[in-house]
Formats: structure tokens, sequence, C-alpha cells
């Protein structure tokens, strides 16, 4: 995958590449950006760079790390750039991994002998122990060493992690950039849609698919619609959102509640809203009470993101509950 067919991330790119290759940048970079938007890819690009390596540089047909395992078992694995995420099972970066990041490659002799890299990812999953120990490196970094952490969310870094980094905003596509883009990389179909959800991402749709995304909008937008027209009951609806596809409904049905939200404050016509939220255009909201809502939304998603051993199909009674109840708690009264 060339980096300038990612034309949203090639300004950031041309910015560091010469640095990066004669290793004249900075010992730590923080890339900041919008998920699904290549953040990895720019990482692994310069990475590429620093070490003089082709092989680190993501392939059309290289398997992309989304854990260590992966990254180790796939065609990008070099022995100077060691990969940093939560591991299998677990939802944040240990203090042991940032101790084997230094031990097994920063703090080590070069193999190749062009320096050693360190990928972390995403960055704002460090416990505060990990952060820490990662502070003494910044700190004092060892010759020939880069360390490129990725986040989407700055403010949930250390202001000490922050301060000792150089910050590369990595700006978000434009629609019509993630249109030509996905274009590019199957056939043409319509992803307004799609875009109007998820927002300008164009690598997280794709991985996704253009048939599973069009597939999961459209059944949450036939249950919402048969909540709202009395139709199905909350548990019925509940009983059909299968347990390994609950995380991305709990997250389509986030983005359709804020765009309900969005339409009644901006009278936004270009929000896609499932036919029955349409009818509700000239209802009034409690946007206290919907903020509230997609709180309840985002806790639902933390938990089972944490693998919480709850009883999933109450859980998803209960928020749905008020759509199937004219909206009640969200609207307001008299």
């Amino acid at each position: 995958m060339a980096i300038d067919s990612l034309a949203w991330l090639y300004p950031n790119y041309l910015n560091l590449s010469s640095l990066v290759k004669t290793h004249d940048n900075a010992h730590g970079l923080l890339l900041v950006g919008h998920s699904g938007i290549g953040k990895r890819i720019l990482a692994f690009q310069l990475a590429g760079d620093y070490l003089d390596s082709e092989k680190l540089k993501p392939k059309a047909s290289a398997i992309f790390a989304t854990t260590a395992n992966e990254y180790h078992d796939s065609d990008l694995f070099h022995p100077d750039c060691h990969f940093v995420c939560p591991e299998e099972n677990k939802t944040s970066i240990g203090i042991d991994n940032i101790r084997e990041l230094k031990n097994d490659c920063l703090y080590k002799t070069s193999q190749k002998g062009n320096g050693k890299v360190g990928i972390i990812y995403p960055a704002e999953l460090m416990q505060r122990p990990a952060a820490t120990s990662l502070l003494k490196f910044l700190e004092e970094p060892p010759d020939e060493t880069l360390l490129i952490l990725i986040a989407e969310n700055i403010h949930n870094l250390p202001e000490t992690i922050i301060s000792r980094v150089q910050i590369h905003n990595i700006k978000r596509p434009s629609f019509e950039e993630t249109v030509g883009w996905l274009n590019n990389e199957k056939t043409e179909k319509d992803w307004q849609e799609i875009i109007s959800l998820l927002g300008s991402r164009p690598l997280l749709i794709n991985e996704l698919g253009y048939e599973f995304l069009h597939t999961k909008i459209k059944k949450i937008s036939m249950d919402l619609d048969s909540l709202v027209l009395k139709k199905s009951k909350p548990s019925e609806i509940a009983a059909n959102w299968p347990k390994e596809d609950l995380d991305m409904m709990l997250k389509i049905l986030y983005i359709l509640i804020s765009n309900l939200i969005s339409d009644s404050i901006e009278q936004d016509n270009d929000m896609y809203l499932p036919s029955s939220f349409q009818e509700l255009n000239d209802a009034k909201l409690n946007y206290e009470l919907c903020f509230n809502y997609l709180n309840e939304i985002a806790n639902i998603r933390h938990l089972l993101l944490n693998r919480k051993p709850l009883n999933w199909s109450l859980q998803i009674t209960n928020l749905l509950t008020p759509i199937y109840a004219d909206l009640n708690g969200l609207m307001q009264h008299g």
C-alpha cells in the first residue's frame, strides 16, 4: 500500500521522511488523529525509512498488524522494530509490555546496524506504571532510537509524555478523498450512507467492508423503526443482536442517536437517520437526557470491551426500552 496513495497522509509523511531517513528527527514522535485514517501505515512507513528497510513499508498484500503476534508473523516483521499494543484478551498496555520494548529492542544493539524503532498503539491505553517506565526512556533516550506513539485522543496521555515528544496531527480525509480511495480499492459502491455514519475513515471502512457495514446499518435502522412503530419489543430486538457483532451495533446506535441530536440542533438534512427518526424532526429533545443516553451506550460498550460476564440480552433490552416507549427519557415534556 504505497504511502502516496493516501493523499491526506502524504503531507505528514513528506514533513517527516527526510529527517527520519537521516536520523535527524526527534527521538519521540506522537501521531494523533481519528481511528481508521492510516496512522499505523504512516508509523510503519517511517519505521522503514529510519531502518532503511522496504520490508517494513506496508504493501497491499501485507497482513496489517493489529496485535504484536500478528506483527511477528507478518511480512512486515523486522528484528529492530518492536510493535507494542494490548495483549490478546487485554484492554491496556502494561508495564511488562514497555519493559519488553526497552530490554528487547530500544536498549539493545541494532541487529541490522541501522538503529531501533518502537511503535506503541494505541498509546493512550498505557497504564500509569507503563507510562512512567516509558518516560524514563524519553528523558534519556539512547542513540539511534526512534519511538513512535499512535493516539486518537491526546488528552488521555500523561502531560509528562506529551511534553517530551514531537506531536504531529494527522488530518481526517475529506468525503471526496475517502470515496476516491475506497473506489480505487474496491469496485464502485454508494458509500454516502456509510461515510455519513462512520465519518471519513477510509481504512476502517475498507477493513470492515461495504457489505458488512451496509447490512449492519440496514438492520439497526429497521430495528429502530420497529421499536418506534411498536412492531417489535426491545427484548425481541435484543435477542437478535449477536454477541460477536454487539460492539458494532452499539457503535452504530451511538452514531444514530448523535445524528438525531445534531439534526434537532442544526436541522441538517444531510444526516443519516432511520425513517422513523426523520419524522421526529419537530419533536423537542431533552438534550441533557439525550447525552445521558449516549453515555449509557458508551458505558455498555466499555463493559463489553472489558469482557464483563453480564446478561447482554437484558442490558440491550433495557437500553432499547426508551426508544420503544416513544423515546421516553429523551423528549421534553409539557
